[in-house]
């Protein structure tokens, strides 16, 4: 049998957008993964999400214009707690601040890295609230937000406001696949994947009335639950139609691979707009 081809391989795309500057030296692929994996890692444990990045290069300046999504983790209420002050102090590590001291230590790292004279950040930043997602959505989801299930399901607000966007047409398959990687490696107790899971189908189930998307699919295959004998379990979900078959459909794809307690997991998702 012939051996599979990547779904993007021979679409065609809209976008006019065909990649940065080449460099004249042979490693331009390696300084341009570096720069993303670098400008990736400033938004790590943080509510900052990469959705999208472009490089260019002019002469001697390097244009680097990126696309942040802000989502915030609670709301404006203030949270009335015997800890108050710990809880605060730990709220600080998410601010936007702390994403800005990264992003400007970045551009000397690339600058020096790369060696040119200039290098220019632009930065786009899209804020996400949970007033924004349609009541009647938010109404199927109340449990999740509910103060008794604050631990429980931490990830539940912000997370809402990741899939409104994702199925409103203005986030990418990149930014939600971190969030499937870092929720799936941080559960490690039995049953917790069970509850995320279900989480992001119930999310999906009471968004999908508001989606300007045609279809969304989630694969999420490997040792991602307690089962003996090392069996992998295979979890599938989609919402819409994904004719993987249409070349001339615009299918988003991203592949990544994340560790358990019980072993490796693969995540797949595609998006077709």
């Amino acid at each position: 049998m012939a051996q599979k081809a990547h779904p993007i391989i021979l679409r065609p795309t809209d976008d006019l957008y065909q990649g940065p500057t080449h460099w004249n030296e042979a490693k331009s692929y390696y300084i341009i993964s570096t720069i993303h994996k670098l400008i990736e890692s400033c938004c790590s444990e943080t509510n900052h999400y990469l959705n999208k990045i472009q490089i260019n290069r002019h002469l001697g300046l390097i244009i680097i214009e990126i696309d942040l999504i802000h989502l915030h983790f609670k709301s404006k209420r203030r949270f009335v707690s015997r800890r108050y002050k710990e809880n605060k102090n730990k709220n600080k590590k998410q601010s936007w601040t702390i994403i800005a001291c990264r992003l400007y230590t970045a551009i000397k790292l690339i600058q020096h890295f790369v060696g040119t004279k200039k290098v220019t950040l632009k930065i786009n930043r899209l804020k996400a609230y949970t007033r924004s997602i349609p009541k009647p959505a938010r109404r199927q989801l109340a449990y999740f937000n509910k103060g008794f299930n604050r631990a429980k399901y931490d990830y539940a607000r912000y997370g809402m406001q990741l899939l409104y966007l994702l199925i409103k047409n203005k986030a990418n398959a990149t930014s939600f696949l971190r969030f499937l990687k870092q929720n799936i490696c941080s559960r490690q107790r039995r049953k917790r994947h069970y509850q995320f899971l279900g989480y992001i189908k119930q999310a999906l189930k009471a968004l999908e009335p508001y989606k300007e998307i045609q279809g969304l699919k989630i694969q999420i295959k490997g040792r991602f639950t307690h089962k003996a004998k090392g069996r992998s379990r295979s979890w599938k979900h989609q919402i819409g139609s994904m004719p993987l078959s249409q070349l001339d459909k615009n299918i988003q794809t991203q592949y990544a691979q994340t560790q358990t307690a019980y072993g490796s997991v693969g995540l797949k998702i595609w998006i077709c707009k």
